[in-house]
């Protein structure tokens, strides 16, 4: 495909002339730096470099890896699956199309977890259940921040804990975590942490079944359809962890969980309904929107 469109030699500036092109064609938000991304992934260098060096030859190799790539960009592939790369609260994560790409509203989560846990500074450990825990984002991310947090990572898919692993070892807290696969709380059956954990937290799949079709052509046709969607009103997960929430937590001890953007009442609902927690907190995004929920165990539960 590229040795089609150029007769001459291939440089750095051609290249992502001609991909920006073709991106922008396909209506890919931001043709030139997915562009520019993708070579820069490629060649092993930084982005700043095809602008020091704009007239450097690229290799035929290099330069047929570069067309097919941006070809499945084309077709709305996700950037983060091309370059297998996410960055999350500036630490580099593998992504593939196994697990959820990690979101910057989801950063707002770990930084309320962070915070709350310094409160208990004294305690010798920190438990905490990460339910869905995809990449290893939330928990891994928990595990380099928190210094004497003991982390159980529960995802119902095989694949997901693959490459939560994988990313549990490139930031070397394998040791820290230990990975479980179930759904929600049955893989914790086999360890005695039960009113002993004091954190619960999750970004779970909160998209309805009726919700699903005008996502982002990008979510919709790549990302895992299991970590995506809840039940017909996207509520079925939470309404899961909150039932049992009670049972697992300390007296005290905080569920914090991602939610939609029109989802935050509704949540803190099912927690009122439970009977067992105090007023939620609510937590902006970046938008000034409410997606994240933090609820402390209170006294009223049987």
């Amino acid at each position: 495909m590229v040795n089609n469109v150029f007769s001459g030699e291939c440089t750095m500036s051609s290249l992502v002339n001609w991909a920006s092109n073709i991106l922008r064609e396909h209506g890919v938000d931001s043709p030139r730096l997915d562009a520019e991304v993708i070579l820069a992934y490629l060649m092993g260098c930084r982005r700043i470099d095809l602008y020091t060096h704009p007239a450097k030859d690229i290799s035929e190799s290099v330069a047929v890896s570069y067309g097919k790539a941006i070809q499945r960009r084309a077709q709305r592939v996700p950037l983060q699956y091309i370059t297998n790369h996410a960055e999350f609260m500036s630490l580099d994560f593998y992504v593939d199309e196994r697990v959820l790409i990690p979101r910057p509203e989801t950063e707002l989560l770990v930084e309320a977890v962070i915070k709350k846990s310094q409160i208990l500074s004294k305690e010798r450990e920190i438990v905490i259940v990460d339910i869905g825990v995809g990449s290893g984002n939330i928990a891994i991310t928990l595990a380099t921040k928190i210094s004497s947090a003991r982390i159980f990572a529960v995802d119902i898919s095989p694949d997901a804990l693959i490459v939560a692993k994988i990313n549990a070892e490139r930031h070397h807290v394998l040791d820290k975590i230990t990975f479980l696969c179930g759904d929600t709380f049955k893989p914790l059956e086999g360890y005695e942490i039960k009113s002993k954990v004091n954190f619960i937290v999750s970004n779970p799949p909160y998209v309805a079944i009726d919700e699903f079709e005008n996502l982002q052509e990008e979510v919709r046709n790549y990302e895992p359809y299991g970590a995506l969607v809840s039940g017909q009103d996207g509520l079925q997960m939470f309404k899961r962890i909150i039932a049992d929430a009670n049972i697992w937590l300390k007296p005290g001890g905080l569920i914090v969980c991602e939610v939609g953007e029109k989802q935050i009442q509704k949540v803190a609902c099912l927690l009122e309904d439970a009977e067992c927690f105090k007023r939620p907190e609510f937590i902006e995004d970046y938008q000034h929107i409410y997606r994240i929920i933090v609820a402390q165990m209170g006294g009223n539960c049987g």
